[in-house]
């Protein structure tokens, strides 16, 4: 993994599978091992609020009977109540941009496509529901073969993806 200060590792804020977190100015956000789950950063550049997805599966079935349903495991779900808490801190609704990064093919199957796979319709679901409320994608870092770990700063909207024997890349 990238290197990093014991401060900034002090002062970031783990997001874990099915969750998120929101976040305002330098406080970075991180969320690890983004297989065939999609990370999505979403922040107004005019007020540094953001906040940082993990999303697990593309869309929550009603007819599901969990006790609690955890809402921000599905793209579809998760990115509204995301952006709901967004605007409860302070970002603008019609402001907001986003960045994604996972989706990789973890899994090979002579019997699943790749564009079939649960990695391929988690991405496509998230982009889907970002077209639909109207969150522009500005960059992304998906698909290919391997795990990602995703840094989110919401004050500057830059993502850092790292990934083992990688470079580290800047979205």
């Amino acid at each position: 993994m990238g290197t990093f200060t014991i401060s900034e590792l002090q002062n970031m804020i783990n997001v874990n599978m099915g969750d998120y977190k929101i976040s305002k100015g330098d406080r970075k956000l991180i969320t690890r091992d983004l297989g065939s789950c999609v990370g999505i950063s979403m922040y107004d550049p005019q007020t540094g609020v953001g906040g940082l997805l993990h999303i697990m599966l593309p869309h929550y079935n009603t007819l599901e009977k969990r006790i609690p349903v955890v809402y921000a495991k599905y793209a579809d779900t998760g990115i509204e109540e995301m952006v709901r808490e967004l605007t409860l801190n302070g970002a603008v609704r019609s402001r907001l941009v986003a960045k994604i990064a996972g989706a990789a093919h973890m899994i090979k199957s002579a019997n699943v496509s790749e564009s079939d796979d649960i990695s391929s319709r988690n991405l496509e679901a998230v982009r889907k529901k970002l077209l639909e409320m109207n969150i522009p994608i500005l960059a992304s870092e998906v698909g290919e073969h391997y795990p990602r770990t995703m840094v989110f700063e919401p004050g500057n909207g830059s993502v850092r993806i790292i990934t083992s024997g990688r470079p580290d890349r800047y979205l």
